[in-house]
């Protein structure tokens, strides 16, 4: 088993002198994701703690890919619309009106196009958490050509697509 070293201890090494040392690290999270993760470490029968490393491994591994490297659009800036377009009690999505994403976008002139892939996806769950809002849901291409404006790549322009057609699924059975 590697060596545990204690941060407090010690110096935090540079790149160039990390290396695969075990370091132990305190941080928070919500009683609710501390249940969740206990309950899937208990049906994977391993333990909180390698899943948590493995999350990080993975959302590391994502973050260097080359498309991750130097958006062109701030995380900070598409995550203060995202939160701006999220409704006070955090269930709801405003994608429509003058507060709404599509409003809010186009005003500060950011092009769909520019997102990186992970910061797409954070946009496409907040779409589909702001479609199943609607009241009466819109046709299909009419929900995609509000999109238009914003410069969606194709595959984007699928998978806004894919949000509206897989809703008619759902209300059709």
């Amino acid at each position: 088993m590697p060596e545990i070293k204690d941060l407090d201890s010690e110096k935090v090494p540079t790149i160039e002198e990390a290396d695969d040392t075990v370091m132990k690290v305190i941080f928070t999270m919500s009683k609710t994701a501390w249940k969740r993760l206990g309950e899937i470490a208990l049906n994977r029968e391993t333990s909180r703690a390698e899943l948590v490393r493995e999350a990080i491994k993975q959302y590391v591994e994502k973050l260097e890919k080359p498309e991750e490297q130097n958006p062109k659009i701030p995380d900070r800036k598409i995550n203060r619309i995202l939160d701006e377009c999220t409704k006070d009690d955090g269930e709801g999505f405003e994608i429509d009106g003058e507060d709404g994403f599509i409003a809010k976008m186009t005003e500060k002139r950011l092009k769909l196009k520019d997102l990186t892939p992970q910061q797409f996806e954070r946009v496409l769950e907040k779409l589909e958490v702001g479609y199943a809002g609607y009241w009466s849901s819109p046709d299909v291409d009419e929900w995609v050509e509000r999109f238009e404006p914003l410069e969606p790549t194709d595959e984007q322009l699928e998978k806004i697509r894919a949000i509206a057609e897989e809703s008619e699924e759902t209300v059709e059975e």
